[in-house]
């Protein structure tokens, strides 16, 4: 038999409480808790942001830096030092436009959308993940980080592969707030080389 969502419960509830937009920015607590990435000052990309729950908590952590977060999703106002785009990224003039420097940190809790086939979501959320380590070569600073959630399937070491091409250090690390059956995982790469591959 299996187990009820309690552990989504507990997160949900606290999200509520928080006045976060969804429980996912728990997932983020404990990716800076164990890696320490996110620092005052830095200026950072939230692709695929919506609903804007690792925005919030970005926003909190740079303080006086600024979090651009983009989605094609239009997203509801966050704070002073979040700027919100609605677009594609995998539309390079519009990335161009928005990402004029280059960024400390690149963030990703990305997941396509779900078909219920296991293999079929891994394929795709690979694909995803691929086009997070292509926006890497152009818009990341060299020594900088990426954290990018990925489905585990046939691909994923493909991924990791190329992304310790790209960076000096690259970690897997689940957090507890993710659910128990759920297959996705973060790929943490830190100590950006600052090259495409």
């Amino acid at each position: 038999m299996t187990k009820p969502y309690i552990v989504k419960d507990i997160y949900f509830q606290k999200a509520k409480e928080e006045d976060l937009r969804a429980r996912s920015a728990f997932k983020l607590d404990e990716i800076q808790q164990k890696f320490k990435l996110v620092k005052p000052g830095q200026t950072l990309a939230d692709l695929g942001a919506a609903p804007g729950s690792w925005s919030q908590r970005l926003s909190q952590w740079v303080k006086s830096g600024k979090v651009i977060a983009m989605d094609l999703q239009a997203m509801e106002a966050i704070a002073a030092n979040v700027e919100l785009h609605q677009g594609d990224m995998f539309d390079p003039a519009f990335l161009n436009k928005i990402f004029i420097q280059k960024v400390e940190g690149v963030v990703a809790d990305l997941a396509p959308k779900t078909t219920g086939i296991p293999d079929a979501d891994a394929f795709h959320s690979a694909e995803l993940n691929e086009t997070v380590l292509d926006f890497c070569g152009d818009h990341l600073k060299p020594g900088g980080y990426v954290i990018t959630k990925i489905f585990q399937g046939e691909e994923f070491a493909a991924v990791v592969g190329r992304a310790k091409k790209l960076f000096r250090a690259v970690h897997c690390f689940k957090p507890k707030a993710c659910r128990d059956r759920s297959r996705e995982t973060y790929i943490v790469g830190t100590n950006f080389k600052g090259m495409r591959s």
